[in-house]
């Protein structure tokens, strides 16, 4: 089940194509260029994705009251121990390293006269967080961004529309840009394209994202733990615009229309996400009251200036008034299955960042451990690349051609809107069997209208791709009968001990034949 070459389309070649300029993709194309200065790498890139909406920073224990071990537990305690400790304890334990090369690289973290500033978030027992304000993943982004240029690695804006293997190996990609498809031979493929998040209708994502997902499933890889979709708890009511978690730790409080606190605001996010989704179920109003952090000495223009300059954008006067918040879909924990170097079942096929389910968040995504995750795992799959490149060779593929179609036979707009609120209302931050099924019925509909056209038509595809991955969301959801971290069933509201020791992974077959 494969698009198209189409007839006319430029053909170029690169040793590596890495598809995602946010952190996880620049960490990769960085760190093979300083190892192996003559390697040709692309980047192809729709635009800005979601590493530069990260406020609150990067997770990693250097200071003298904290170890990894501790970090390790944190991890352990917010994923619902599913997490696979391996991964974790390599992860956290990269954590100095990780901070040093951002250093090197030019990340001006926020510091104080003794050491550099760290800052509390839920559920991590130490302060480990460094910042830049409450900017970080845009500090990281144009600092990494800015090296890029320096280094006149190229940048190609476009969409990835295709990936082209044979005989289980990576061969080339189709990218469409304004200017038309062009086709590109790599000898390996980086998909650093973040998650599936912004699928939801209320979602904290700038983009929908998701669709090269169901691409990498078509070419033969496996979606793991795609039921754990992390909702934050606080976005700025109706806005999608989030307001980090940072807050919190600095003292901000949760409160309903009565003033009354109705949950520990440094819980775990699916707990205070779920607490909060329970007020607003009830009709209740909920407010993030910011008054409580000034009275302890903070300035909101100096600490956090991208939420005050937010707020006041919004009307609201943090001082004066506490401002409402409601969940949203922010992170996806699921993703393309992968090992400790980033790579896939297919051969030179690697996944790095929120798209790669390597299985350090298990059920629940420690705060500001993504950004973490990026770097560590892109310098990983940096020096695996460099250790292959020397004998690396191009695939022979032969993809299909013909003229593609850009127009559909139906209404664009309406299907993804019935993707993302059928995710939203049937498979969202309380779940329940009989919802599941209907989002089930609701989505195989689509893949049965859908896949006649995927093969020529551009549009069909990228529908087809989503409603893939949301499909692999709701089968996790209900193949998954316990409650666990982000996961939440109503109809089984308590863990069982026999589902810590699954994980569920679906490949393009088991999705097609579940009908």
């Amino acid at each position: 089940m494969q698009l198209r070459l189409p007839h006319r389309h430029e053909e170029i070649e690169t040793d590596i194509l890495i598809v995602g300029s946010g952190i996880a993709g620049l960490t990769v194309a960085l760190a093979v260029k300083e190892k192996a200065p003559d390697a040709k790498i692309l980047l192809v890139s729709k635009g800005e994705g979601s590493s530069p909406l990260a406020q609150g920073g990067i997770a990693a224990a250097i200071s003298d009251d904290d170890s990894p071990y501790l970090h390790y537990l944190d991890t352990l305690r917010a994923g619902r121990i599913i997490n696979d400790g391996e991964v974790v304890k390599t992860v956290v334990s990269s954590g100095r390293s990780v901070i040093s090369k951002l250093l090197q690289w030019g990340v001006p973290f926020d510091r104080n006269e003794q050491f550099w500033e760290l800052a509390l978030e839920a559920a991590h027992s130490k302060r480990r967080i460094l910042k830049v304000k409450d900017y970080t993943g845009r500090a990281i982004y144009e600092t990494l961004t800015q090296r890029v240029e320096y280094l006149k690695i190229p940048l190609l804006k476009g969409e990835l529309l295709e990936i082209y293997t044979a005989d289980g190996r990576v061969g080339g990609a189709l990218v469409f840009t304004n200017k038309g498809f062009t086709f590109v031979k790599t000898k390996f493929l980086i998909l650093a394209s973040g998650g599936a998040a912004g699928l939801y209708s209320k979602t904290s994502n700038h983009h929908i994202g998701g669709n090269l997902l169901g691409a990498a499933l078509r070419a033969g890889c496996f979606l793991r733990d795609c039921e754990f979709v992390q909702f934050h708890p606080t976005v700025l009511k109706n806005t999608g615009k989030l307001l980090t978690e940072a807050l919190r730790g600095e003292g901000a409080l949760l409160i309903d229309s009565q003033g009354r606190r109705f949950v520990n605001e440094l819980g775990p996010r699916d707990e205070v996400a779920r607490a909060i989704f329970n007020q607003l179920k009830k009709g209740r109003k909920v407010y993030l009251d910011l008054r409580p952090l000034v009275k302890k000495g903070k300035t909101l223009e100096e600490k956090f200036p991208q939420v005050y300059n937010l707020l006041r954008e919004e009307g609201f006067d943090p001082y004066r008034e506490p401002v409402p918040v409601e969940p949203a879909a922010h992170y996806f924990i699921g993703g393309i299955a992968t090992d400790l170097d980033g790579k896939t079942c297919i051969d030179n096929l690697y996944a790095v960042g929120e798209c790669a389910n390597t299985g350090l968040h298990g059920a629940n995504r420690l705060a500001s451990n993504s950004l973490l995750e990026a770097v560590a795992f892109g310098l990983r799959t940096a020096d695996d690349l460099v250790l292959k490149l020397p004998f690396a060779k191009f695939t022979d593929i032969k993809p299909p051609k013909g003229e593609l179609e850009l127009k559909l036979p139906f209404n664009w707009d309406e299907k993804l809107n019935l993707i993302r609120s059928t995710l939203w209302n049937y498979v969202g931050i309380v779940r329940k069997e009989k919802e599941l099924k209907e989002a089930l019925k609701i989505f195989n509909t689509l893949l049965e209208v859908l896949e006649p056209l995927v093969s020529n038509n551009i549009e069909a595809l990228k529908l087809f791709d989503l409603t893939l991955v949301a499909k692999a969301i709701t089968l996790g959801a209900l193949k998954r009968k316990e409650s666990r971290g982000t996961h939440f069933r109503e109809d089984h509201p308590a863990e069982r001990e026999f589902y810590r020791k699954v994980h569920f992974s679906f490949d393009l077959e088991s999705l097609l034949s579940t009908f």
